[in-house]
């Protein structure tokens, strides 16, 4: 077990946020954090990142885990180009040329490492986000709505640098909002709904348990949509 949260609570003004979530995280595995648009997805993921600090309960980590991280969004710098990007955040970690330019290379954009990045797109810039995050060696890799703005094409290649991530013995725990991206990729579920957990577990065994073949019928069965 990687960490256990134990009523877990960060409730805002207007009644959002995460509410007495109770999980765990097992280490060396993808798990998959489901839910529709302000079920407390992104909340819970500042508190794994330590954004936030919660307002009651309990994060108990098994040991002290360096983190790498994605955001749902960065504002790069416009004039930078996507090398000295990494290069400034790669400063910070003590990060060398060479694995810098293995990232780029990886999420595809060695080619175009000299534009600035005021002349890429969304996608191009989501996987400048997605290259950022997997620089270092941290063993927990947090990807917050990773597929935003990414074409099929690179979706699919995501799905691959999950995997490659997991094969290196890496926990990598990702929100999402698009249940059928989760397909032949998670190994454990953690549903919210309104803050709320609705399901939590291996995803086969959870399946099972409810009698439901996919993580969108459980979804939908839960929350009686």
């Amino acid at each position: 077990m990687l960490l256990e949260a134990k009523k877990l609570s960060n409730i805002f003004d207007n009644g959002r946020g995460l509410i007495e979530a109770t999980f765990s995280i097992q280490e060396g595995r993808i798990l998959a954090l489901a839910g529709g648009n302000g079920a407390g997805k992104s909340t819970l993921i500042r508190l794994l990142t330590g954004q936030e600090k919660q307002k009651s309960g309990e994060l108990i980590w098994q040991e002290q885990q360096e983190v790498r991280y994605m955001p749902d969004d960065v504002n790069f710098p416009p004039m930078l180009t996507a090398t000295e990007v990494l290069q400034l955040l790669a400063s910070l970690k003590k990060i060398g040329r060479k694995e810098q330019e293995e990232v780029l290379k990886r999420v595809g954009l060695w080619d175009v490492r000299k534009q600035r990045v005021q002349q890429f797109s969304k996608g191009m810039r989501q996987r400048l986000n997605l290259a950022q995050s997997l620089l270092g060696s941290g063993r927990l890799l947090i990807l917050d709505e990773p597929t935003n703005g990414l074409d099929p094409y690179w979706i699919a290649e995501l799905k691959k640098i999950m995997l490659e991530e997991k094969g290196k013995g890496c926990t990598v725990l990702f929100s999402t909002h698009l249940l059928a991206f989760t397909k032949d990729l998670v190994d454990d579920v953690l549903i919210l709904h309104e803050g709320k957990v609705l399901a939590t577990g291996d995803l086969h065994k959870v399946l099972e348990a409810e009698n439901v073949a996919t993580l969108e019928k459980l979804w939908l069965k839960k929350t009686k949509l």
